[in-house]
């Protein structure tokens, strides 16, 4: 039952050549390439019982001979797929069920009826080509595939490269990706082939994904709470990334800028920080921000602000236009190298995880949940008469230390400690939304004043507005002290 690690990548078909030529692959070929044809059928019953037991059955042509693979549906983060594979060489063209006998999956194909209800449902026709490469003392295999998937009545050309580790460390297969795409465009392929052929019998609908529990635990290390912390992170980057480009659901946006805020306070408490990749995040967290700002503009705040219908709609098309740039300039930024790059040496960098230490995980957590805690308090003195770009870094801090404390709760077990970390919890987010909520004023305080002044039409409504902004803005500064008084009471686990 072994564990099957794979990075897949797109490749464009003009850049093939390239790739067959790279430096890396001379440099690092332990062996000739070889070039060969495979055929594989895909199983399932007609109404996808397998499937729906996150399994897969396929059965492979290759040099002559007949390979059947059960896969078993693992996870994909940044390309990198790992799933439990069972491979065999059977007799012929069909399925041979004598060779599945691991106890895990008996129970589903020595159903006789599932059996007989299964047929061929999609088939992958590729022309591959391996390379074996000693990379950095690791065993990679390099292949291209270069063919058709074949679903009903259609064909889909499909182009991709998968690096598979068959010995070795995780980061290599990283380090080689990162090194091919400097020079080749590739981009990060999270679908499997059998995914795609699903495609073609049953609907898979995007929806928004939220923060998941890291699953860290008191035993782990440093090292196995850093990478937890940034799989998780990544995970839920990549999960809104599709709902993000099609811009139909603002949530995929917003989950996308909790993914990069969550990893940024993970990257700092564990002191993993650099410059180079702090400047990536920023540029994505950028394109992300102004899309989300003209979202909560349009969606929220504008019906808010009881208009008459004329100058509501007059406001809404401004906004729809300038949103619609935003998302254009997203959705660019995405398909951009520089996008998938990041990604990549995200995923390099949690591979990698962080040196040996001898010091238990809730030491590191607890130096970060103070010092972040102390610096609160102290920025958060005379909080109602703070300026509105202090009141901004209050809040940005305050959610730094929200985080910080969702992530690490884990490592503070029992009752005691959970009715702290609840409370400090809700403290931190009764001062979280009304500092969010002045932030929205002051944004859309500015963006409706450079809207009226490319469009004297949109005066009046930039003059009520500011009108109304006050009084919420005020009511939101005298609640301020309330909300800060029961953060500054709430009890710390740590």
């Amino acid at each position: 039952m072994p564990n099957e690690i794979e990075l897949k990548l797109r490749i464009a078909k003009e850049d093939i050549p390239r790739l067959r030529r790279h430096a890396a692959i001379r440099k690092h070929l332990a062996e000739r390439a070889v070039t060969r044809r495979l055929v594989s059928t895909y199983y399932d019953t007609p109404d996808l019982q397998l499937l729906d037991q996150r399994v897969s059955l396929r059965v492979r042509r290759m040099s002559g001979g007949w390979f059947q693979a059960v896969k078993a549906a693992g996870h994909s983060l940044a390309g990198l797929h790992q799933r439990l594979e069972w491979e065999d060489i059977i007799s012929k063209g069909e399925p041979d069920y004598t060779k599945i006998t691991d106890p895990s999956l008996t129970p589903i194909f020595d159903d006789a009826a599932l059996r007989q209800a299964l047929l061929p449902i999609f088939t992958t026709d590729m022309r591959r080509t391996e390379w074996q490469l000693d990379y950095q003392g690791s065993h990679i295999e390099l292949s291209l595939d270069d063919g058709l998937l074949i679903a009903k009545d259609q064909r889909q050309p499909l182009i991709e490269i998968e690096l598979e580790l068959k010995g070795g460390k995780v980061e290599h297969l990283f380090a080689l990706a990162l090194e091919l795409q400097s020079d080749i465009p590739l981009t990060i392929e999270n679908v499997s082939k059998a995914q795609r052929g699903y495609a073609y019998y049953r609907d898979f609908p995007q929806q928004a994904s939220k923060a998941k529990p890291a699953g860290l635990t008191p035993k782990d290390s440093p090292g196995e709470a850093f990478e937890k912390a940034g799989w998780e992170c990544l995970r839920q980057l990549q999960s809104n990334q599709a709902i993000a480009v099609q811009g139909d659901d603002p949530e995929g946006v917003h989950q996308m800028r909790v993914a990069l805020r969550r990893m940024k306070v993970a990257l700092k408490a564990f002191g993993s920080q650099d410059d180079v990749l702090g400047d990536e995040i920023d540029w994505l967290n950028d394109l992300l921000a102004k899309a989300r700002d003209l979202d909560v503009l349009l969606h929220e705040t504008l019906p808010g602000l009881k208009l008459p219908a004329d100058e509501l709609q007059q406001a809404q098309a401004h906004v729809a236009r300038a949103r619609s740039r935003a998302y254009g300039a997203l959705r660019n930024g995405l398909r951009q190298s520089r996008y998938q790059r990041l990604l990549l040496t995200l995923g390099h960098l949690f591979a990698v995880g962080l040196p040996a230490s001898r010091h238990a995980v809730s030491k590191t957590a607890a130096s970060y949940l103070r010092r972040t805690h102390k610096k609160l308090l102290k920025q958060g003195k005379r909080l109602n008469k703070l300026s509105v770009e202090k009141r901004h870094k209050l809040r940005i801090l305050a959610r730094r230390l929200r985080y910080a404390v969702e992530l690490f709760s884990p490592l503070y077990p029992g009752k005691k400690a959970e009715k702290q970390t609840a409370k400090l919890l809700d403290a931190l987010s009764e001062i979280q939304a009304s500092l969010g909520a002045l932030n929205d004023l002051a944004v859309t305080s500015q963006t409706l004043e450079r809207m009226s002044k490319r469009n004297p039409g949109l005066q009046p409504s930039w003059l009520a507005w500011q009108h109304a902004a006050r009084k919420r803005e005020k009511r939101h500064i005298a609640g301020l002290p309330t909300l800060w008084k029961a953060f500054q009471r709430a009890p710390a686990a740590w």
